[in-house]
């Protein structure tokens, strides 16, 4: 992942919506496929951990819009010769999107979240509402995997099926996720009530933030500075 980790997280945000806006501007899937795939691969190039896993959810989500898309469009009377085209642009600009959060959940720490929020001198809530959205997220999608390992444990074949298939497995999932997510929002605001979090204090971060944020406090510029 190289130093991606260490790139200022607003940077990365305002690159991942610069991203989406470009996936819902360009006309058609002639130009929202390529943009996709060129997204994925600069996944691939940067090394951004987890690339795998997204992938296969990428094309499930993929899956899922067509097919929903054109039923919808055959509902309304179109063909399917003028349906595909658009729910396969519909598909691309999903992936394209997804994609570049992806790639700023993934490469962004709790703590660089914090720092250059605080060095933003962000509204407490403001930056807790981020610092939660990025770093839960990855944390409820390793809780996904290891439900799906625990089905395959129980001899649930969750692979080599049909898509049908794997698509009623993956919301068999939905409600020990959402079980979870629910504990861990608990945790989370019961460890912030213990440790005293108030939402009128002020936050203050000794790391330098620029383009880069530094991975960690540095504690000898502060005592040289004493």
């Amino acid at each position: 992942m190289s130093r991606l980790h260490e790139i200022n997280f607003f940077i990365k945000l305002s690159f991942a919506f610069a991203v989406m806006l470009v996936a819902w501007l360009v006309p058609g899937w002639r130009f929202g496929v390529p943009l996709a795939l060129l997204t994925i691969a600069f996944l691939w190039l940067a090394g951004v951990p987890g690339l795998r896993g997204y992938i296969k959810g990428a094309l499930l989500l993929s899956g899922m819009v067509v097919v929903s898309w054109l039923v919808n469009l055959w509902l309304q009377g179109a063909t399917t010769a003028a349906a595909l085209p658009i729910a396969a642009g519909m598909a691309a600009r999903l992936v394209t999107t997804t994609a570049a959060f992806f790639f700023v959940m993934e490469t962004s720490t709790p703590g660089s979240i914090l720092a250059a929020s605080s060095a933003a001198r962000l509204p407490p809530v403001v930056t807790l509402v981020l610092s939660l959205t990025f770093g839960i997220i990855p944390m409820l999608r390793d809780d996904f995997e290891r439900i799906a390992d625990a089905q395959r444990a129980r001899g649930m074949e969750i692979d080599d099926v049909a898509l049908a298939t794997k698509l009623r497995f993956a919301l068999a999932r939905g409600i020990p996720l959402l079980v979870q997510a629910i504990r861990m929002a608990h945790a989370i605001s019961f460890s912030l009530a213990i440790y005293g979090f108030d939402l009128k204090q002020k936050r203050t971060t000794w790391r330098t933030v620029g383009l880069m944020v530094e991975p960690r406090m540095n504690m000898k510029d502060n005592a040289d500075d004493r």
